[in-house]
């Protein structure tokens, strides 16, 4: 029983990682659209007001997803304390 645990233990700690990189890998892709959405402006020399609707959306969208990624943080925590609870051992990044 014990082994089966951890190996399921280990299927959840593969999961959580990949969510919690895909996760970032999105904040990281609305973070250079951000970025880039300005400077695409200023480029084609449009007025500030343009594009600026869009520009608010996509901070929306940022905004979002880092609460998404807080919520992951929140539930890797909780997770740690099943883990600890059951006596199951830790597993490093990359599982």
């Amino acid at each position: 029983m014990a082994k089966h645990r951890k190996e399921v233990a280990l299927q959840v700690a593969r999961s959580l990682y990949a969510s919690e990189d895909s996760i970032d890998g999105a904040l990281t892709q609305v973070a250079n659209f951000v970025a880039m959405m300005p400077a695409a402006r200023q480029d084609a020399k449009f007025a500030a007001c343009v594009g600026q609707d869009a520009l608010s959306e996509a901070i929306k969208a940022m905004t979002l997803l880092n609460q998404a990624r807080e919520a992951m943080v929140r539930a890797h925590e909780a997770l740690a304390e099943v883990r600890d609870q059951f006596h199951i051992g830790p597993f490093g990044y990359g599982v």
